[in-house]
């Protein structure tokens, strides 16, 4: 648990020993398993992980320990970081700089390695990893439990063209640069979604004036490249957003969501339409699944949708917003049975999902937890609270730039736990460590 306050002096003390992190030794600690009993009856072993905080005022990034609240680690990234991400397995951290064309990768410390008869946890210091991806742009990062697909937008002022590439934490952990990359012949705004050797890849022609694709190709890994194999003729105008489950890929359009249905290595297109509940300009633009869930959750501007691709319908999310709110957080939460938004006035709401045979919206209010009072319009220039989610155990964290601290959220109990003082302003956070197992449901 983090604690309340951390001793200052303490804090200054690790931070002297930490300044020269990356060539100091690793400590390597067997930790024996220990069963919990989550709330559903299932037993898993795990530790309450780490969290990794970007510093608005520097390329710093501390990594902090979960169980104590301690900090464990420190590094300096080439330059600021635009977005952090979790790894396939959620023990390392990638630090996107889309600016400076590069995307770092830190080890959290807390991985877990098959014994046979158990999954045995392991507990390092953190480190900055040798790997480094030097492509132009890095954008929209998706991942699976085993795959990453990063994007790389490209371009156009310096003829950069789009890329992906597809790794996994093996090869972060080797700093192996043995991974297939699609190359584009020309820029774009896309989006990505690994499954397997098949990679589900945006299209765009190169004679249109948007940098937004509309159509989507499934490509093959071979050895270092993909080979376009299968192309939809269905169009996803101003594509933008998308996520994957079990058997669907989706993404968003100006016009609705374009699904892809995986049988085998083909794929069949469908599509969506919006519903009344759209006018004007309002789109779904940003999309999120998980592979417990079988629907999709769609965002229009402050508006939520859930997207059933077996049913092919659509259906407006009553998440009780206040007045002017816009959503700044978000993500699936206890093995895919909720899903939290964090949004502008400091809430954070919580949705229980209510599974593959919900008729009409399946996503329901379930609580909303006040995260602060202040006044959020005092926030730093280019600042907002930041949102990570556990998958070791039913919490979430906020960081809040403002009061430079990050709270503790138990979706349980829907309630702040634990509130930590940083010392510093927070600007990116991300939770990593070893995830618990479940059954599926």
């Amino acid at each position: 648990m983090l604690q309340s306050k951390l001793n200052l002096l303490a804090l200054l003390a690790s931070a002297s020993l930490l300044a020269a992190c990356g060539d100091s030794t690793t400590n390597i600690v067997e930790k024996d398993p220990i069963p919990v009993e989550d709330d559903h009856g299932h037993d898993h072993e795990t530790g309450a992980g780490r969290l990794v905080i970007s510093d608005k005022d520097s390329t710093m990034l501390r990594v902090y320990n979960l169980e104590d609240g301690d900090l464990v680690g420190q590094f300096s990234s080439l330059s600021n970081a635009s977005a952090l991400y979790a790894s396939a397995s959620q023990r390392f951290t990638m630090v996107v700089q889309r600016d400076s064309d590069k995307v770092e990768f830190i080890d959290g410390g807390l991985y877990q390695e098959d014994h046979g008869d158990h999954l045995h946890p392991y507990e390092e210091d953190p480190r900055l990893m040798e790997l480094q991806l030097s492509e132009s742009r890095p954008t929209h990062v998706t991942t699976t439990d085993e795959q990453i697909a990063i994007f790389f937008d490209g371009n156009v002022a310096t003829s950069s063209v789009a890329k992906v590439a597809v790794l996994n934490d093996e090869q972060i952990n080797a700093g192996s640069t043995d991974y297939p990359v699609l190359t584009y012949s020309t820029h774009m705004h896309g989006a990505a979604q690994a499954r397997g050797d098949l990679l589900v890849s945006t299209i765009r022609d190169a004679t249109t004036a948007s940098t937004l694709p509309d159509q989507v190709g499934v490509y093959h890994a071979h050895s270092d490249h993909f080979d376009l194999e299968q192309e939809f003729d269905s169009r996803c105008p101003g594509l933008h957003g998308s996520a994957q489950n079990k058997d669907y890929v989706s993404f968003g359009c100006t016009d609705g969501v374009m699904l892809l249905k995986q049988n085998g290595d083909t794929f069949t297109a469908s599509k969506v339409a919006n519903t009344a509940d759209f006018s004007g300009t309002l789109r779904i633009g940003t999309l999120d699944g998980h592979e417990d869930a079988a629907h999709f959750i769609g965002f229009a501007g402050a508006q939520l949708f859930s997207v059933d691709p077996v049913a092919g319908r659509m259906d407006k999310v009553d998440w009780q917003a206040a007045t002017g709110a816009s959503i700044i957080g978000y993500g699936f939460a206890d093995h895919g049975e909720k899903f939290v938004l964090l949004d502008s006035t400091g809430a954070l709401t919580i949705l229980n999902y209510k599974g593959a045979s919900a008729i009409g919206a399946a996503f329901e209010l379930a609580d909303k937890v006040q995260i602060t009072s202040a006044d959020l319009t005092a926030m730093p220039t280019g600042s907002q609270l930041q949102l990570a989610i556990s998958a070791a155990d039913d919490k979430v964290y906020v960081a809040d730039p403002l009061s430079k601290t990050v709270s503790t959220v138990d979706l349980a109990e829907a309630k702040v736990t634990e509130k930590q003082e940083l010392g510093f302003t927070p600007h990116k956070l991300v939770w990593v460590g070893i995830a618990a197992t479940h059954d599926d449901h």
